[in-house]
């Protein structure tokens, strides 16, 4: 009795681990998912590369004041990539989600199987157990005849080698369910190491936003104050023109004056238009006053009754300044706005003035023959950078400058 208990006892465990086995082999096959996580994985490194690269570009960008708007485009690069990564974690995460709650439906139905299988192979036990214990050589000693004998051998042996099989079976099946379990928690620590990354990100993107908004809220202040100053600017030119133009006008006046007095200011002239002019009457066909500069920065329009000459990429600092026609300097001196300065009166009623030179090299009183160097390119007053403020003048009154060259 003792010998058939221990044997039914090794018998139950074995169905147990064949039950074990059979039910994973037969479940349902698992979810194909390792390779999305790959992709996301590789993804999710590649995103962190370029944060890293755009953190270093942040480094220096924030360094360099002139290039704010530069590092504002950075941060909201930065805030893109941030948002990318944390948009491939949370797919990471409802996969891993997923592929964890599918393998867990896969072995609850596997258990349920083996379970169904330890009951029908708990019966074949207590059944054998019932009939009692038949050696080997019982079978034989009973046996009606030799083909008897053969065919109970034969059966013995089919059952033995099932159940070896059985065994066998199920311990390959126990170590896949092992496998299996140990895959869930490895991604379940994906999962936390997934979750706790998507809250160090989200703290990220919120830092950037942040630094982001102060960075827009300094350009647009910065916008605001440039703007600002480009209006004072505006105004300033404005009324340097506005005395310029009254200059003018007080200038022919006195000049008519003293004609009318028989004291005539020029040699040779014949009208107010002449006078002052050191006897040259200009046509009006005028030369280009920077010679081999030709861009312009700034042109003429109702706002700007100029033509501003500018280098264009090419170095035009210091550059020479030539008169445009022959005439008499009636001014050479410094403007808050217009800088260093010169205007010449040509005679025939036209005038032009040079603005913003870094130097001057001619004075007032003196007369200038076509072509003659009378200043250098400079960027004094109210100006943005190394240029030449052209305008002609026509009776005292600005003109297109394009009408005038020949």
């Amino acid at each position: 009795m003792r010998k058939r208990r221990s044997i039914w006892r090794r018998a139950a465990k074995a169905a147990l681990a064949l039950g074990l086995a059979f039910c994973v082999a037969q479940g349902a096959a698992m979810p194909a998912v390792a390779e999305t996580l790959s992709e996301l994985q590789q993804q999710q490194k590649e995103l962190e590369q370029q944060e890293e690269e755009n953190r270093q570009k942040l480094d220096a960008l924030k360094a360099d004041q002139s290039k704010q708007q530069e590092y504002k485009d950075a941060l909201d690069a930065q805030m893109q990539n941030l948002q990318s990564q944390i948009d491939a974690l949370n797919t990471q995460i409802s996969g891993l989600d997923a592929s964890i709650s599918e393998k867990d439906d896969a072995i609850a139905e596997k258990q349920r199987s083996i379970d169904s299988d330890i009951e029908t192979l708990k019966e074949r036990l207590c059944a054998i157990y019932m009939l009692g214990d038949a050696s080997t050589l019982e079978i034989i000693l009973q046996s009606e005849s030799v083909i008897d004998m053969a065919q109970k051998v034969e059966l013995l042996n089919m059952i033995t080698e099932h159940d070896t099989k059985m065994i066998q079976q199920l311990a390959a099946d126990m170590e896949s369910i092992a496998a299996e379990k140990a895959e869930i928690e490895s991604e379940k620590q994906q999962v936390s190491a997934a979750r706790t990354e998507l809250e160090q990100k989200g703290s990220e993107l919120a830092e950037v936003q942040a630094e982001a908004e102060r960075v827009l809220s300094e350009l647009t202040a910065s916008v605001a104050s440039v703007q600002e100053e480009q209006d004072r600017i505006a105004r300033e030119k404005e009324e340097a023109s506005a005395e310029i133009d009254q200059w003018w006008k007080d200038y022919y006046a006195q000049q008519a004056a003293q004609q009318n007095s028989g004291s005539s200011g020029s040699s040779g002239s014949s009208g107010s238009s002449n006078a002052g002019s050191g006897g040259y009457v200009s046509t009006g066909n005028f030369t280009w006053p920077i010679p081999g500069f030709t861009n312009i920065s700034c042109n003429y329009s109702s706002g700007h009754r100029a033509i501003d000459i500018s280098g264009g990429g090419r170095n035009i600092y210091g550059q020479r300044i030539v008169a445009a026609d022959s005439g008499r300097v009636v001014t050479a001196t410094y403007h808050y706005s217009y800088g260093n300065y010169v205007m010449i009166d040509h005679g025939g009623g036209y005038s032009t003035l040079y603005a913003h030179a870094s130097s001057l090299a001619v004075s007032a009183g003196q007369t200038v023959t076509k072509g003659q160097v009378i200043a250098y390119v400079g960027s004094t007053g109210n100006s943005t950078g190394p240029h030449l403020h052209f305008e002609v003048r026509v009776n005292g009154t600005r003109q297109n400058p394009w009408n005038w060259f020949g």
